[in-house]
């Protein structure tokens, strides 16, 4: 049986009724930006840089987010062995629940917030070669209970952007009795056709119905460039008639650092959200290359569409 908190079921239910909701920004690129690394997808500052990430998720919350995301993307036992760090899954993972949880408590906000444990896929995370989908399997299903057991309200699994490896990665966090969200990540071939990221010789349409969704509660275009995310939000529409979000980035992942994106302003952002709104969308937020000042940009554009402004 799938757990909900109070709080999940207040969102959930305002979504239903036509509402809102504002997800935070890029946690890892926050680290990276405020001084630390991105090596290890950052989830060593999870115990070295603990007051750093507590600061991120109240800047996030107070920029109006309504949702806020551990900072585990990539904190499996397989992936962590790949960058040289053994035995610390448990560890890393549940201190990142707790400063989500700590930094929550602290806000005080009247609005309900909700913790999202992150998970992704870990086979293309490491050296070259790749992971059977058993062992695939089990070390996510080993995080996707870590994360449900120290506190989370639901998974977030992200990227997903290869077809057999979403299957792994849905059907793990699945086992851990959680709702679970799903974020695909897109883009364009060599012919300007929509694709999954990692999916480039099948239109993006033909990799989703491949994809099974009858667990999902959520499900998201996101870690995609802006400009993909509408005809991508078209696509996923027409394969899923549940809630829609999206959470596009900025910038460039050039190892082991992010290059920020002058660019991508949270002008730029706040655009696209007023468009995927209109379209349908009932959640926006930013991934990689997303700072507070974006989402309490995002969280102006929210607020203006919910009161017909």
């Amino acid at each position: 049986m799938t757990q909900r908190s109070a709080a999940y079921e207040t969102v959930m239910g305002r979504l239903a009724e036509g509402g809102f909701a504002v997800l935070d920004g890029g946690i890892g690129s926050e680290v990276a930006r405020r001084g630390g690394s991105l090596g290890a997808w950052a989830n060593l500052a999870n115990a070295e840089m603990p007051d750093t990430l507590r600061a991120i998720h109240a800047d996030f919350i107070a920029a109006g987010a309504d949702i806020i995301s551990t900072n585990t993307f990539g904190c499996v036992e397989l992936s962590l062995a790949a960058h040289g760090i053994h035995g610390r899954e448990e560890e890393l993972n549940r201190a990142a629940v707790t400063l989500a949880l700590e930094a929550r408590e602290h806000a005080g906000a009247e609005r309900p917030l909700l913790v999202a444990g992150c998970m992704t896929t870990t086979s293309y995370r490491g050296p070259e070669g790749k992971v059977a989908p058993a062992e695939e399997d089990w070390a996510l299903a080993s995080q996707a209970r870590i994360l449900a057991d120290a506190g989370v309200d639901f998974l977030m699994v992200e990227m997903l952007s290869h077809v057999e490896r979403a299957r792994v990665e849905l059907a793990a966090a699945a086992t851990a009795g959680l709702p679970v969200w799903a974020g695909f990540s897109s883009a364009v071939d060599e012919k300007s056709s929509l694709t999954l990221l990692n999916e480039p010789d099948e239109p993006l349409e033909e990799s989703l119905r491949r994809i099974d969704l009858s667990g999902v509660e959520v499900a998201f275009i996101m870690h995609t460039r802006t400009p993909e995310v509408e005809p991508s939000l078209a696509v996923l529409r027409s394969v899923w008639d549940g809630p829609l979000g999206a959470y596009p980035h900025g910038g460039t992942y050039a190892r082991p650092n992010w290059e920020f994106d002058d660019d991508f302003t949270p002008e730029v952002l706040a655009a696209g959200a007023e468009r995927w709104l209109a379209d349908g969308c009932r959640i926006v937020g930013g991934c990689c290359g997303t700072g507070p000042a974006h989402i309490a940009a995002l969280r102006r554009v929210v607020d203006a569409v919910a009161g017909g402004g």
